[in-house]
């Protein structure tokens, strides 16, 4: 993230904590006032952009697009990194709203108006965004490649890596291109241990998926097992985890193993919020598998 223009004003960027929206929109909001005091308009705009953010991530696209109306009338044309956060905001609120096509446009400018004053974090911001917008897996994977070049040349947008190359994967899973999109999860794995010391268990699912649909599962089973041996240790379970052992397990022809856990993937993903709204076919399947 670019840091703020004026050294007085608190960094409202390191104030983000994007697995509680409400809670940060509280942060921004006890800031605001000071904001509105200070001469400084750029700032103003990139934190009302932030606020109108907490609001998107709720579903609370009225309000989102309220606050963003309020940011654009401040806008001239010297605010140009302001300009570029409005863009993307702009732009997420309509995308989360399923108005991809009014999202793309402003995607776009936002990449193009970015590059041009070298604000190289925000550009792979806006391309990781576009690929997403973007309903072509094919047009995903160009916009995606394109996002993981900018990345790795301008160390500022190298954060932008593990959103790209889990997009990236989810895109080649879509094309069917399974090997390929195994070497991306192993890709952000990699990163994962680098950063963090271990790796994420959505990511292994992942990588698993992968080289199960490439035909390999009894390597997917041998990325599994240790997972689910760990958050037995820790008396937990996860749904999403279950699902790819049964459907390794019944790869390799073992349906007596694999019921139980269908069985247990979809006592747990039938609570899913995520899962009941945008993969209820899966919870058909796993009701089917565990009969």
């Amino acid at each position: 993230m670019a840091t703020t223009q004026n050294a007085a004003l608190p960094d409202f960027n390191v104030m983000w904590n994007f697995g509680n929206p409400a809670e940060t929109e509280q942060k921004f909001l006890a800031i605001l006032p000071q904001a509105e005091a200070a001469q400084d308009t750029s700032y103003l705009i990139q934190l009302l952009t932030q606020i109108a953010r907490t609001h998107s991530l709720r579903a609370n696209f009225g309000e989102a697009h309220a606050i963003l109306d309020r940011a654009e009338q401040m806008l001239a044309s010297d605010l140009k990194l302001a300009r570029v956060r409005y863009l993307l905001e702009r732009g997420r609120t309509f995308n989360s709203d399923a108005q991809a096509e009014r999202a793309l446009p402003l995607f776009m400018e936002a990449y193009e108006l970015a590059s041009s004053i070298g604000e190289m974090s925000f550009a792979a911001d806006a391309i990781h965004m576009l690929a997403i917008a973007k309903q072509d897996p094919k047009e995903q994977i160009e916009w995606n490649l394109k996002g993981i070049a900018l990345a790795n040349s301008h160390s500022s947008a190298r954060r932008w890596l593990h959103a790209l190359y889990n997009n990236i994967g989810e895109s080649y899973l879509r094309t069917k291109e399974y090997d390929t999109a195994a070497m991306y999860f192993n890709k952000l794995l990699d990163l994962q241990r680098e950063n963090d010391g271990k790796p994420d268990i959505y990511t292994l699912k992942d990588a698993a998926k992968a080289i199960r649909l490439a035909g390999r599962p009894k390597e997917a089973l041998a990325i599994l097992e240790p997972v689910i041996q760990e958050l037995q240790v820790n008396n937990e379970d996860n749904g999403w985890i279950r699902d790819e052992m049964g459907e390794s397990l019944l790869a390799l022809g073992d349906q007596l193993k694999a019921k139980p856990h269908f069985l247990k993937a979809y006592e747990l993903l039938s609570k899913d919020q995520y899962c009941t709204k945008y993969e209820p076919e899966k919870l058909v399947r796993l009701k089917k598998m565990s009969e």
